[in-house]
């Protein structure tokens, strides 16, 4: 099965395809991506009690594309729409976008990621999951648990796929995973410089193009016959072990407050000031990372 999940990754490399486009369907997420989502499940065709599950649905770009390419394949979404959801409405475009579709196959587990995977057999009927995306919440924590919690469900050859690998954060999860249980191995990973919300015109479009936000493929290897490879981290810990610090001063409560302040503060008159003082703490500190932003923050390389 490895071999064909790689065959997979290698067509999308060359020519990547959407095998369901559709005017309907819009959101984050690069043509790369979509057309291996499809292409990883097209392979559980023919198979039973196995699906598609993907974390972080939205407005359904992802999930409805994989469903709409792959019809004889059931396929689940997970989201609780409590975030990227100013408006309350996503739910609602994510099901109006369904029955325009005609997508039987696509279903919402509407719920915390967490409480649906601890109880994942009664949502999608016993389905083991044959290919898992992770596009849900990108704290450490959250990728982590998408992970550990995904295990008991997900079949002997399943294919893994976590979006926004970028974020130094997500793969540093993504590796600990893969240090702590060796079954598993990375066998693709692709980086942009930033994100693609940051970017410049053409290079967003270059993003959309390809993998969007960075991806991790992993893949289970019982027979330990792939060689054991990392994503990019830092050795340094201290930005994780500097969580406990925030968490257990109450800062970490604080911190969206005080973001919202501070981002106030760097318009207008502060604005120079604010970058002056930004910049001397990055030279005193020499941390020269490139894609640093304010709300879509990565450290690729």
């Amino acid at each position: 099965m490895t071999d064909r999940i790689r065959q997979v990754i290698e067509q999308v490399e060359k020519n990547p395809v959407n095998a369901f486009p559709s005017p309907l369907l819009t959101g984050y997420s690069g043509k790369r991506m979509i057309a291996a989502l499809q292409g990883f499940t097209a392979l559980l065709e023919g198979k039973d009690d196995v699906c598609y599950l993907e974390i972080g649905v939205f407005q359904g770009l992802t999930l409805l594309s994989v469903a709409g390419a792959n019809p004889k394949v059931p396929c689940f979404g997970i989201d609780n729409f409590q975030a990227h959801d100013p408006e309350k409405k996503n739910m609602n475009i994510l099901l109006e976008r369904r029955q325009k579709l005609g997508l039987d196959n696509a279903h919402l587990i509407n719920m915390d990621y967490e409480d649906a995977l601890e109880n994942l057999p009664k949502y999608t009927q016993g389905r083991k999951i044959g290919v898992f995306f992770i596009d849900g919440p990108h704290d450490y924590r959250s990728q982590l648990m998408c992970l550990q919690l995904a295990m008991p469900h997900l079949t002997d050859d399943a294919v893994i796929i976590v979006d926004d690998s970028n974020y130094l954060h997500v793969r540093q999860a993504n590796r600990d995973f893969l240090v702590t249980h060796p079954e598993y191995k990375l066998i693709f990973e692709s980086y942009t410089p930033c994100h693609p919300t940051n970017m410049k015109a053409a290079q967003e479009a270059e993003a959309r193009e390809g993998w969007w936000d960075g991806v991790n493929i992993i893949v289970r290897d019982k027979a330990n016959a792939l060689p054991a490879q990392y994503p990019p981290t830092r050795r340094n810990r201290v930005l994780f072990e500097n969580d406990h610090l925030t968490h257990a001063s109450r800062i970490g409560e604080l911190a969206p407050r005080a973001l919202t302040v501070l981002n106030l503060l760097f318009t207008g008159r502060f604005l120079r000031a604010a970058k002056n003082l930004q910049a001397a703490y990055r030279e005193y500190k020499n941390l020269r990372f490139k894609g640093q932003f304010d709300d879509a923050n990565t450290f690729t390389q």
